[in-house]
């Protein structure tokens, strides 16, 4: 990468993508503005059930809380930090959106199981089906993890040195 000197107020690089640096940061937002979204609603769907405007079982509300909300950061920030830290271009972004869905899908399909809004016999196994989707989802993003932690492949960013322009 080219480095400029001579011009104070010019970033000291050229664009990097956030893709050469691991996962693509859109998706990073998007496991981030996700699990806010699951935040409010469990808020709202709780709401609605304490003011008996909705019958729905705390144990669906808790659901999305702890799967939506929590894992969805977790899983966002993970991504962020990881890739951000390590500088590991390991990061596979299709497997990334993979997770992202299977961890919606599962999210979504243990609300419903939980929820009481169909009937028992067919809740059971949606609820089994979103948490087999969660197991995976959470397996995929462990095997991401690892794969950033053993793989040392160093990027063009790590190559270059960072000056303050000051």
């Amino acid at each position: 990468m080219a480095h400029n000197s001579g011009n104070p107020n010019s970033n000291s690089h050229t664009y990097t993508s956030r893709r050469s640096l691991g996962v693509d940061s859109t998706l990073v937002l998007r496991f981030i503005a996700t699990s806010f979204a699951y935040l409010l609603a469990g808020l709202v769907f709780f709401l609605f059930a304490m003011l008996g405007i909705m019958n729905l079982e705390r144990d669906a509300i808790f659901v999305l809380w702890l799967f939506g909300f929590v894992a969805m950061i977790i899983f966002g920030l993970s991504y962020m930090f990881s890739s951000g830290l390590s500088r590991s271009s390991a990061f596979m972004n299709s497997t990334v959106k993979k997770e992202y869905v299977l961890l919606n899908i599962g999210v979504i399909a243990f609300f419903l199981g939980f929820s009481g809004a169909i009937p028992v016999i067919y809740g059971k196994p949606v609820a089994l089906f979103g948490l087999i989707a969660i197991m995976v989802s959470v397996s995929l993003h462990l095997m991401n993890l690892v794969l950033v932690a053993t793989t040392r492949k160093t990027t063009n960013v790590e190559k270059q040195t960072f000056q303050d322009n000051y």
